[in-house]
């Protein structure tokens, strides 16, 4: 969905608001959460409010590495993100994820794996445990997660759909789109093997540090996209 300038202005005052220019603390908080719903609702970012018609427009793909330890943890979390955005993931040799969406929902992925990723590695440590145990730990954490984010993605459609946006016919088209470049881009995949639960220990634990995640999106989206351009 391209949006309107109208709307890009709003977006930009309400994160300078954010950002410190109201004094006041309950406006600051006021001005991100609307912010980040219209991010969401439209699909945009600051790198993808400067990119053609035809960029924003045609899917593309993302590439994510990763590093031990939890490297098949870290994967989940990553595949789970890009699933609430109406990405798909194509995972290579077991460390590294291709992911295929257009570049704002992308730049929201990358923005939200940036802080979650590590936010999970660290809550793993200090949890500690046996293997089985951080199993239950990072795959409750995950579904915790992207729990979150569809609950906060869920309202920002239903806000759009009572404003008369047509925002969810739009998003279905653009989840169509994003699966007709999947299949071109890999038409010879085969199904990844589905990891199996030994032991629940460890879930509610990890249920809790997903709570306590931070998934705002706002700040996140302009630091990854800075960093993405080497600015």
């Amino acid at each position: 969905m391209t949006a309107p300038d109208a709307i890009l202005d709003q977006i930009q005052t309400l994160l300078r608001v954010a950002d410190g220019g109201s004094p006041y603390p309950a406006e600051r908080d006021l001005a991100r959460k609307r912010a980040e719903k219209l991010m969401v609702r439209y699909a945009i970012d600051e790198a993808g409010a400067r990119m053609s018609r035809e960029q924003a427009e045609t899917p593309t793909t993302r590439k994510f590495d990763f590093e031990a330890p939890y490297v098949k943890d870290q994967i989940i979390l990553v595949c789970g993100i890009a699933r609430v955005f109406s990405c798909r993931s194509v995972i290579h040799g077991g460390r590294r994820v291709t992911a295929v969406g257009f570049a704002a929902d992308l730049a929201m992925v990358a923005a939200l794996v940036d802080t979650l990723l590590p936010a999970m590695r660290l809550e793993m440590d200090v949890y500690g445990g046996s293997q089985s145990r951080k199993k239950a730990f990072a795959w409750s954490f995950t579904s915790t997660v992207t729990e979150r984010l569809r609950d906060f993605y869920a309202g920002a459609l239903r806000e759009a759909e009572e404003e008369g946006t047509g925002s969810a016919v739009v998003l279905l088209d653009r989840a169509q789109q994003v699966e007709a470049a999947y299949h071109e881009m890999f038409p010879n995949l085969r199904s990844a093997r589905r990891r199996v639960l030994r032991s629940w220990e460890g879930w509610g634990e990890g249920a809790e540090a997903g709570q306590r995640a931070d998934i705002s999106l706002g700040r996140k989206v302009d630091e990854a996209e800075r960093r993405e351009l080497g600015a």
